[in-house]
């Protein structure tokens, strides 16, 4: 039963600081150290958006948005035989999936470690439908919300 309220807390601790691209996206401090961590077995975890400028954003063990951390951030994700799916259908959709990442402008004051580990798990981030996107973060840092390559410029736009 802790192992479960642990990784309900985590959950929760993880979607407080999921937040999407917007022009009012909120500033989070945390004065202290961070620790996020979702540990996952034989589990299912989904997000699908459908329509036309549909957006699916899904966020495990991540920092997104305009975040201060002033210490040290752990950011975690573990499991076996489990799947994690992200998907956003439609015209000008837009699917967003990060593990265990830094997304947009995040400041960490002091050491920082990201991990995702996966044993016999699946993980896909989908987008389909005329200029749709998919982006997807594993254990990483992104300083941009949508990028991706382009015929022309290649990466970052």
């Amino acid at each position: 039963m802790k192992t479960l309220a642990f990784f309900a807390l985590s959950v929760v601790a993880s979607a407080a600081m999921a937040t999407g691209p917007s022009s009012s996206t909120p500033d989070i401090t945390i004065s202290g150290s961070s620790l996020q961590s979702a540990a996952l077995t034989s589990t299912s975890i989904n997000n699908n958006s459908t329509g036309s400028k549909s957006e699916a954003f899904q966020n495990l063990a991540t920092n997104t948005g305009n975040v201060e951390i002033r210490g040290t951030s752990v950011q975690m994700v573990t499991g076996a035989g489990s799947s994690i799916t992200n998907t956003a259908s439609g015209s000008d959709a837009y699917a967003s999936q990060n593990l265990s990442t830094n997304v947009g402008e995040v400041t960490v004051g002091g050491t920082s470690l990201q991990s995702t580990m996966l044993m016999g798990s699946f993980v896909a981030n989908l987008s389909s439908g005329s200029n749709s996107k998919a982006v997807q973060n594993v254990a990483t840092n992104n300083a941009c919300f949508t990028c991706q390559p382009t015929k022309t410029s290649g990466w970052p736009h």
